[in-house]
């Protein structure tokens, strides 16, 4: 009669397996690489804002006119050739 009035012990919630443990890992990782590369770009569109603004002639006929990430050519100051 001791467990009507919670003499018994509650079972404890079961470990996360090693799978479960990998995919919390994967999916943080995966976080950080979404929030770095949301990052970069909005870096790479603000200073391709910059320039417009600043650039005059000289950007009339840049690459760097086109707005979105990843439009411009390896190799540009702005471009992804790192």
């Amino acid at each position: 009669m001791a467990g009507l009035f919670g003499g018994g012990s509650r079972p404890s919630a079961p470990a996360p397996t090693q799978a479960q443990k990998n995919a919390e890992i994967a999916q943080k990782k995966a976080e950080e690489r979404a929030e770095a590369q949301e990052s970069k770009e909005m870096k790479g569109a603000q200073a391709r804002r910059r320039l417009r603004r600043s650039g005059g002639l000289r950007l009339l006929f840049s690459p760097a006119r086109r707005e979105g990430p990843g439009d411009l050519p390896k190799g540009t100051k702005l471009g992804g050739g790192q």
